[in-house]
């Protein structure tokens, strides 16, 4: 084979990654542009150098960059060279101006747009983070990515801090997807009324394939979780699947889902903390509001007390005042006939109709048998009058 292949031939292929490299070259991930399914479809590596993009640029008649390859279908002449560890490495030389987006781009595309259109594109990024992790369900397939993680994940339940649940299922391959998307709605139903304190990890090793995070009904099946779904999977240089794109969070390494995981229960001890913290400062804030209150009251008490002994004071002396001029008034008025008798003796008063004034010779009136002494005159309400004679002092022991 090595000595098989033409100097210089033509490739149509399918750049599904571009990666740069030194001194101005770049490396494209080639796969066949049909013929193939999924991850069952060959890959080559090419290699456009510092010298071949600055002839591509000179050919195209405008500035040329390898990254605008990606998810192209292009066709490329190149020349055949073999590493040292018997792999082919196809040299890029010139690439023909006619280009179009890949069918697999496109598909992409009209899942995303599908998505969007039913309202769930973003539906996993509008859930909130979970504010105290309980629960953790980890999808993977058997290798190197469970095993990133797994350690940390079974310590943290052994210690009693965190549910872990191991759900592995295969991510490429015949039945992946119908087996991936029972797991998720197995996560689902282990969740179910705590989705708010539990969280979903597709974890994945680089460089194994997941063509079956790349599915329409598995990106369906993430959208409509309502537990937060975090794509680890693969390494910083692999392309991005769609379960990336459409799950709460996206992280290049399933190491890097672990410290996620730590993150989250750190955050949690922090808010407790807090809260505890919180509380405490409320308790006593509320000792000293209820011994500030109870001697408020105390003396509101004592006030009051004050105030209706004053009440009771000045009620008190205002009866005194009113008996004291209720008594001067009676007296002034039972004086009233006496001092009018003194002030005008020679004037008669009013006498009732059918009875008789007795006076003594003075015109004083008499009032008892112990005054009637001397000559007396009887005054009749007619104005007639009559003297008797002197009569002598009459002793009442005498009187039968």
């Amino acid at each position: 084979m090595r000595t098989g292949l033409p100097r210089r031939f033509r490739v149509c292929a399918t750049v599904t990654r571009v990666l740069p490299r030194w001194h101005g070259s770049h490396d494209l991930e080639l796969r066949p542009t049909h013929g193939f399914l999924g991850s069952n479809a060959p890959v080559l590596n090419a290699r456009i150098g510092a010298d071949a993009r600055d002839a591509i640029a000179a050919a195209l008649e405008r500035p040329f960059d390898p990254t605008e390859l990606e998810h192209r279908d292009i066709t490329l002449t190149c020349t055949a060279s073999w590493l040292s560890d018997a792999r082919l490495r196809l040299n890029v030389s010139a690439i023909e101006p006619a280009r179009r987006v890949s069918e697999a781009e496109l598909e992409r595309a009209r899942i995303l747009d599908g998505l969007r259109r039913a309202g769930l594109l973003e539906a996993q990024r509008r859930l909130s983070s979970p504010a105290h992790l309980e629960r953790v369900s980890v999808l993977h397939p058997p290798g190197q990515g469970w095993d990133d993680v797994a350690a940390t994940l079974q310590a943290l339940a052994a210690a009693g801090i965190l549910q872990v649940d191991d759900l592995e299922c295969r991510f490429d391959g015949p039945g992946a997807v119908p087996a991936l998307i029972r797991r998720l709605d197995e996560a689902a139903a282990l969740h179910r009324g705590r989705e708010d304190r539990g969280l979903v990890l597709l974890v994945r090793g680089g460089g194994s394939p997941a063509g079956a995070l790349g599915a329409r009904e598995v990106a369906a099946a993430i959208t409509t979780l309502t537990v937060p779904v975090v794509a680890a999977v693969g390494h910083r240089t692999d392309a991005a699947t769609i379960a990336d794109i459409v799950a709460w969070a996206s992280l290049p390494t399933p190491s890097e889902a672990r410290h996620l995981v730590l993150t989250l229960l750190d955050g949690s001890a922090a808010r407790a903390e807090a809260t505890w913290t919180e509380l405490q400062a409320a308790l006593d804030e509320f000792e000293r509001s209820v011994h500030r209150l109870g001697i408020a009251g105390c003396e509101a008490v004592a006030d009051a007390a004050e105030a209706c002994l004053e009440a009771a004071k000045r009620r008190a002396e205002s009866t005194a005042r009113a008996i004291e001029c209720g008594l001067e008034q009676t007296l002034t008025l039972l004086a009233i006939p006496d001092r009018a008798a003194r002030a005008a003796p020679d004037q008669s008063a009013p006498w009732p109709e059918g009875l008789v004034r007795l006076s003594d010779a003075a015109g004083g009136p008499i009032f008892g048998p112990e005054a009637a002494v001397g000559p007396l005159t009887l005054t009749f309400a007619d104005g007639r009058s009559l003297t008797v004679a002197v009569v002598a002092s009459h002793d009442p022991s005498t009187t039968h």
